[in-house]
């Protein structure tokens, strides 16, 4: 059930937006999107457990290139591929986050499980790559979307929007976890999570549901292609530089997974903390969320066989 949790409830948001967007336009005007976000990494904080996390040496270097490749080389890809998709205005918005943000921070690491993976390698990586991400992403989305947008990108607002909306959260929630008042597994906790993200895509939609109305087939064909080359591509070049590191095959799928999957949730809370109508930017980001899920769920088999831990 929890797998598909998240998609059902995205198909749903996206639906209710394009048919009564109303409801989802109120409470957008509300402010309700930010404290969607704020629980989000509230809650990933509280369940996130510093005991698990890795000391040896290798560790290091495979956070480090994963932190790269997600961090700096994804938005130079996002932006080649626009270009080259000649993307519009929205779209490239869309995908120019997209390609800014962290790894997702609950598929990956299920994924990473289920190829045989070392779970907890992802998971490490996955928390101490969005807490960099606060940080990175401003600089890069000022350095590749400013001259491909509409309208300025200011990287120090940004960067404290994101301070306020994720890291803080995250520590408070980390904080609040040592009163024990619930357990981090606790299954309101698991589903809360989703619950967030599947409101806050819903209200950003309605808030731009006629944009919605107006996407065309060879648009969405493009977000298809695009997600493809950078999803991929990200994990193409993960596969070929943990091949060079002093790590073993179920850790290599952690970072092959990790460097390529992007999150949805900081997606969502960059493009309504722009105060413009975004809406062909959000559908871009869910788009792009359902073909890395269910790419990588039909690809997991052949990533087991490829680094030879079905026979583990």
């Amino acid at each position: 059930m929890q797998t598909y949790f998240l998609p059902l409830g995205l198909a749903l948001s996206l639906l209710i937006s394009l048919l009564i967007p109303e409801p989802g336009v109120f409470l957008k005007e509300l402010g309700v999107i930010p404290w969607c976000v704020v629980v989000i990494f509230f809650v990933n904080g509280y369940q996130t457990e510093l005991k698990e996390l890795p000391r040896d040496r290798s560790f290091v270097y495979a956070l480090s290139v994963t932190a790269f490749i997600c961090l700096f080389v994804s938005p130079i890809l996002g932006l080649v591929t626009a270009n080259f998709l000649q993307l519009g205005l929205g779209l490239t918005l869309g995908l120019l986050v997209k390609s800014a943000v962290p790894s997702t921070l609950s598929t990956c690491i299920v994924m990473t499980k289920l190829a045989g993976g070392k779970g907890t390698w992802a998971l490490m990586m996955t928390v101490i790559i969005n807490i960099i991400g606060v940080f990175s992403i401003p600089f890069m989305l000022d350095l590749t979307a400013s001259e491909n947008i509409n309208f300025a990108i200011e990287p120090l607002v940004l960067l404290q929007k994101l301070v306020l909306l994720v890291l803080c959260p995250f520590i408070a929630g980390f904080m609040f976890k040592k009163l024990g008042l619930f357990s981090p597994q606790h299954p309101f906790l698991t589903y809360l999570p989703s619950t967030m993200v599947i409101i806050a895509v819903w209200l950003s939609l309605s808030a731009s549901a006629e944009i919605l109305y107006q996407i065309s087939i060879s648009s969405l064909g493009k977000i298809v292609l695009a997600t493809i080359i950078v999803h991929f591509g990200l994990m193409l070049m993960a596969i070929a530089a943990a091949k060079l590191l002093p790590i073993d095959s179920a850790a290599q799928v952690a970072v092959a997974l990790t460097a390529s999957q992007k999150t949805l949730p900081v997606a969502v809370s960059i493009l309504a903390s722009f105060d413009q109508p975004v809406g062909d930017a959000v559908l871009f980001c869910v788009l792009f969320h359902f073909i890395q899920l269910f790419a990588d769920a039909a690809l997991l088999p052949k990533l087991k066989r490829f680094y030879r831990l079905d026979q583990a």
